[in-house]
């Protein structure tokens, strides 16, 4: 899903098996930030093996770039703050 900002989710930080981490809430899952790209095409070319693969993704424009967000599972998050 493509958002046209952050203002759509809930900020919280996480600590999870990766350590602590910033992480949002939309639509009741968490995601963490993966990767960011100078431009849209490029962030769904560069997410499209995860969404083949069935991941819940999240594309959101961030400081003139497009972050990747990807969704966790619950079991891996050890507390949200």
């Amino acid at each position: 899903m493509i958002l046209n900002s952050l203002n759509q989710v809930r900020l919280i930080v996480i600590k999870s098996i990766a350590g602590t981490e910033q992480a949002i809430v939309f639509l009741g899952k968490t995601f963490v930030a993966d990767k960011s790209y100078n431009s849209l095409n490029d962030a769904i070319a560069g997410c499209r093996k995860d969404l083949d693969l069935g991941m819940a993704i999240l594309i959101a424009p961030e400081a003139n770039q497009y972050k990747i967000w990807v969704a966790i599972p619950n079991e891996l998050i050890l507390s949200a703050e």
